[in-house]
Formats: structure tokens, sequence, C-alpha cells
């Protein structure tokens, strides 16, 4: 398909204000969270405001009507004689066209929704995350026992000589459920995804969970887990468990993400 330059610049100007608003729409009803980690946020408004610039430059110039007569007969004359060269000029424009449409069109069918489990099934669960926090945030460690999260426990217990030294400490953690592979019976893992950048490098931690209820706990489901720490087994490598004393369904976190 051979399309006119006026055509093609159009499309352009179209898809590339549709990527803007996108952005923009994103931010505005705090879905972008779903895509990005949040200290690269900022940089929506100064992409979307490019974006919404380079669609009003794509934009063809309006023809005055005197003079459309003489450009569309100039233009046809000029792809008859050069018909090749628009020919290549117009199917490398189609391509450029679909490399910006492919993003927008999936952004807008596919609705945003955290990771669960069938990521963790295809990605595997982190029980050795990197110890170094980012953005100047507090370590694991400086935290009360009760503050830290899933994250925090997995980070501490790679912290530490012997980690037995968290036996007894209280634990107070929120994530998902996951059963897979590695639990033993009357266990399961609380689970959070952990967002270095964006959605596509995002990477499963997990804490164990002791609870007698634990094969009635569906998985995905959000719960919050309270009990005391103490030292757990999984894939052959001491990881943070918690005995449970209370087990709690509650609803997913408007953040279910976590930040290094």
């Amino acid at each position: 398909m051979t399309l006119t330059l006026r055509t093609q610049r159009s499309l352009q100007a179209l898809v590339l204000a549709g990527l803007g608003l996108f952005l923009l729409q994103k931010a505005w009803d705090g879905t972008l969270y779903e895509y990005i980690n949040q200290r690269f946020v900022w940089l929506i408004g100064p992409t979307a405001a490019g974006l919404l610039t380079l669609a009003a430059l794509a934009l063809p110039r309006p023809r005055r009507a005197e003079a459309a007569g003489h450009d569309d007969h100039q233009e046809r004359t000029h792809d008859h004689d050069d018909s090749h060269g628009h020919a290549a000029g117009s199917q490398a424009g189609l391509w450029g066209l679909l490399a910006l449409a492919v993003p927008l069109a999936l952004g807008l069918l596919i609705p945003a929704r955290p990771l669960g489990t069938v990521a963790i099934a295809n990605r595997g669960i982190n029980i050795s995350v990197p110890l170094a926090a980012g953005g100047g945030a507090a370590g694991p460690w400086e935290r009360a026992a009760g503050d830290r999260n899933v994250l925090d426990w997995v980070r501490a217990f790679n912290g530490t000589s012997d980690p037995s030294d968290y036996n007894g400490q209280a634990a107070d953690v929120i994530g998902f459920v996951y059963h897979g592979a590695g639990p033993a019976e009357e266990q399961f893992l609380v689970s959070r995804f952990v967002m270095p950048c964006c959605a596509a490098d995002a990477t499963a931690v997990g804490v164990l969970v002791a609870w007698p209820g634990a094969a009635e706990l569906a998985d995905n489901g959000w719960v919050r887990v309270r009990g005391v720490m103490a030292v757990g087994s999984l894939g052959g490598r001491p990881t943070p468990l918690v005995e449970a004393a209370q087990v709690e369904g509650v609803a997913a976190p408007e953040q279910p993400y976590l930040y290094p």
C-alpha cells in the first residue's frame, strides 16, 4: 500500500499525539505505576510534551484552495516520475508508523494490572536480592521490625552472617499468596514484585509463612501476615519465615510494587 506524503504525516501526527495523551492519562489515573518505577514518573510530563510537539510539527500545513489543484497535479506528476523512490519511502513510513502504533495499541487494548503468580511461574522468585537500596533509602536493619516489608526482610536475611539473629522479631507484611512447588505443607510465600526500572524487569521476592490454613488460601489473593520471624529453608537456602499468628485477606494496595 502506498500513501501520499500528506497522509503519512497526518497519521504520524495522530499516533504521536495518541502516545502523548496516553502517557498523560496514565499519569492522571495513577496506573502509570503499573509500568515504571516511581522515580521515573517525573519524566512523563516532558516526554508527553515532546510527543505532542512532534505531533504538531508533523501535521501537514493546510493548502490554499487556489493552489490545491496545482499541488495535486504536481504531486501526481512527481509520483509518476519517481514512483520507485516514493514506493520505498512509503514502505519505510508505514514501518515507522507501525513501530509507533503497536505500543499505543497494546496500552489501550490490554488493561494495566500488577504481575502475579503467572509471572512468578515464568520468571521464578528471588531470595537473594541485592542489598543496596536506591535513592538513599534506609536499609532494612535501620527500620523497626514491624515496619519491614517483604523486600526488607529478604534483604536483612541476605545481609547477615547469622539469620537466627532475627528469630522472634515481630513481622507484619502484606503481599499476595504464592504456593508454587517450593514451600512445604502448611506453608506459602507472601510475595511482592520489585520493580527496579519497569514491569519488564520486575522480580518477585517472597517470605515463607507457616500457617495451618495455607492450603485454603488462593494464589494471587492479597493477605496481611502478622507473627514472629524464624529461619526457614527454600531451595536449600536459609530464608525468612514468619510463624504466623494471624493471616487475613486484604485489598491489593494502590501501589502493588516495591522499589529497590
